[in-house]
């Protein structure tokens, strides 16, 4: 019986409170009243499409964003890496060849062939940093397509912006000094 009380008395307190004004309706499938203020002229950008089209190919997330300069940058570092990736790997076969040729001989130096597996292994590990270091690039490059499309509709200008501008003064006790002020703009 005091449960179904105060079960009761919640349900009718409840039904008075109010969490916020009605300030827009729906009619016909368009908001009426209020609405949020939308910028003309900025184009919005997607971060899901952005890092889609990045994964698909990359730079494509950064065209997309108009972030076309970034393009370069990627292929330029997806290119050197390959060009890493056939360097380490020949030297790789160098030295397995130079392996070859001494286990080949009659009378083998075996101190030689060690030299050279070293080095083979250390050309072969080499090769795989070079891959990790691309799927690296190719991960980064999709992150910052995302975040990229994320933040391009955010409104950076002067009132948002950090002011640092030189100060100089004299103390109370009458030495000079040279600083910064920094002040950071709120509520304008």
């Amino acid at each position: 019986m005091r449960l179904a009380t105060t079960v009761l008395i919640l349900v009718f307190i409840t039904n008075f409170a109010v969490s916020q004004e009605k300030t827009a309706e729906l009619k016909n499938g368009q908001i009426v009243g209020e609405a949020i203020a939308v910028s003309q002229g900025q184009k919005y950008y997607n971060p899901r499409k952005a890092s889609t089209r990045s994964a698909i190919i990359p730079g494509w997330g950064q065209i997309y964003n108009d972030s076309w300069w970034k393009v370069p940058i990627i292929y330029g570092g997806l290119g050197g890496l390959i060009h890493f990736v056939g360097v380490n790997e020949g030297l790789r076969n160098d030295n397995l060849t130079k392996i070859e040729i001494e286990e080949a001989k009659d009378d083998p130096n075996l101190d030689l062939i060690r030299v050279y597996q070293r080095r083979a292994d250390n050309w072969r590990k080499n090769r795989d940093l070079v891959f990790l270091s691309m799927a690296g690039l190719y991960a980064l490059q999709i992150i910052d397509a995302a975040v990229d499309a994320h933040l391009k509709g955010f409104n950076v200008d002067e009132k948002l912006a950090l002011n640092v501008k030189p100060k100089m003064g004299v103390l109370s006790n009458g030495a000079p000094y040279m600083g910064f002020r920094v002040t950071l703009p709120i509520g304008r």
